[in-house]
């Protein structure tokens, strides 16, 4: 029966049924969406409305911008903006990318459209400079690429929810560092 079923259309088995977490990964057309971020993965439960504010807008900001392969023009020449006004160690770059990037971005992108016209920036672009919405919206659990992502609240007592990121640049903040 197992054998007829793999080449029957409709008959669901445990070996052609998709996986509990399957995102239906196959479906997203990048075309209808941002060519920056492409709509991966498939949001559980209802949305919850959720405010951006101070600290967690700031953070989110800078970490789009700087892990955006299409900002990486403009972090260059912000980056020999730098170096061309003094003479500077690399990890002082860093610092004032890390502190000033984000407003020098808007500013250039501000400048570049009055310069060359609204649509000689990519729309991507354009926003990114501008910042983020306050406004948000929250799942309760979220399936990417045959994973699902809960809030540790809802994670067992034995379940392991650390998540690592490995750093592309050496630290250069202080203990009292805020941001």
């Amino acid at each position: 029966m197992m054998f007829c079923s793999r080449y029957i259309d409709g008959f669901a088995t445990k070996h052609n049924r998709p996986s509990r977490n399957d995102d239906d990964d196959e479906a997203v057309d990048v075309e209808q969406g941002s060519t920056l971020f492409p709509s991966v993965g498939k949001p559980l439960g209802k949305p919850g409305n959720y405010v951006l504010r101070g600290l967690a807008k700031f953070q989110a900001h800078r970490y789009v911008l700087f892990n955006c392969s299409d900002v990486n023009p403009f972090f260059r020449a912000h980056t020999d903006e730098i170096t061309s006004e003094r003479d500077v160690s690399s990890n002082t770059v860093e610092s004032i990318q890390h502190d000033k990037f984000k407003d020098w971005f808007k500013a250039h992108i501000i400048k570049l459209e009055k310069e060359n016209g609204i649509g000689s920036i990519n729309n991507d672009i354009r926003w990114l400079a501008r910042g983020p919405v306050d406004a948000a919206k929250r799942y309760r659990a979220y399936n990417s690429r045959g994973y699902r992502f809960r809030p540790k609240r809802l994670d067992r007592a034995s379940q392991n929810s650390g998540v690592v990121v490995r750093a592309k640049t050496s630290t250069y903040a202080a203990p009292d560092d805020a941001t």
